[in-house]
């Protein structure tokens, strides 16, 4: 049976960010994942100690984590690409590698940034699948829905990647995305679904909880099972 995990981050968004590894644990799971959880790409040894404690103190296994993707309420989604940021992506990244070593993730979702996707982004997605690979760990690709100019939208685009950035880097199928963005859900299974590194869900429409919505989430998991996908489930809705 695929395990299952929360991402605290989307549903407990009204939670403070210390306290929703305890909040999942009082709802039954013993996995999590999380959107990045500091403020800033750089944050303070004390704050990562208190996030490494939050996850720890409540006896729950972290096992992905989001790279610093940016002012994502104003619309970015990664900095892989600006050549502004790099110290910024490489805060982060060292940052995600240390809570790795500490806590054992061994995934770290990282968005690719918004518009083309130019040779910048590709050497700086490179050097961090390269370091994860290194650590014992990868870097996830995931296809995004509702990001105008994003450039990673189909399970084809993540794939092909991944296919340039070697086997530090990984793609994460969020089922809700690629059903949302058209997808041939069913087909994505049957092909490659043996070949996903992690899975995400949520029903649609309105990214709700499986069974508030018309996808088939149900029959979807039993068939990356039935084609030999034994990582984590990760309910990501709201």
């Amino acid at each position: 049976m695929t395990a299952r995990a929360v991402n605290v981050s989307i549903r407990y968004p009204d939670v403070p960010v210390l306290e929703r590894p305890e909040r999942a644990r009082r709802e039954g799971y013993t996995a999590i994942e999380s959107w990045w959880p500091f403020p800033t790409a750089g944050p303070a040894a004390a704050e990562v100690d208190a996030f490494v404690g939050s996850v720890t103190d409540a006896g729950v296994e972290l096992i992905a984590m989001n790279l610093f993707g940016g002012d994502m309420a104003a619309g970015e989604r990664g900095i892989a690409g600006d050549p502004r940021r790099g110290t910024e992506f490489d805060d982060s990244l060292a940052v995600a590698l240390e809570v790795g070593r500490r806590l054992g993730p061994s995934m770290f979702n990282t968005l690719v940034g918004v518009g083309p996707l130019r040779d910048l982004a590709l050497d700086r997605l490179a050097t961090a699948a390269t370091a994860a690979e290194r650590a014992g760990r990868r870097i996830l690709i995931e296809p995004l829905s509702g990001i105008a100019d994003y450039p990673v939208t189909a399970a084809a685009d993540a794939f092909a990647l991944c296919g340039t950035l070697g086997r530090g880097a990984g793609v994460l199928g969020d089922l809700y995305h690629l059903a949302v963005n058209g997808e041939d859900v069913d087909a994505v299974i049957a092909t490659r679904g043996s070949d996903l590194a992690h899975v995400q869900l949520a029903d649609a429409p309105g990214r709700g909880a499986p069974g508030t919505g018309t996808l088939p989430l149900e029959r979807w998991v039993d068939a990356l099972e039935a084609v030999g996908y034994r990582g984590w489930v990760a309910l990501e809705h709201r």
